[in-house]
């Protein structure tokens, strides 16, 4: 198997890890990538960006009312 931040993860692919990745370990190590698509296009002075592990994915939220989400965005 393959060690990753810490935790064991055994040979073949791993559909998602608890940081938010898509991985493919074998024996000569494990080759990872990102699941989140980063926001490029929102209002940087009124919102701001925060991670949610739960759905591996970035929030763009108002900075004074992180209840609202602040749209539209481009992501990368």
């Amino acid at each position: 198997g393959c060690m990753q931040n810490g935790k064991w993860y055994p040979f073949g692919h791993i559909e998602r890890t608890e940081d938010c990745y898509r991985c493919s370990c074998r024996e000569g190590g494990m080759k990872c990538c990102s699941l989140f698509s980063r926001p490029v296009s929102y209002d940087k002075k009124k919102c701001k960006i925060i991670v949610n592990k739960k759905r591996c994915d970035y929030d763009v939220v108002e900075k004074n009312d992180p209840s609202k989400e602040c749209s539209p965005q481009a992501r990368v």
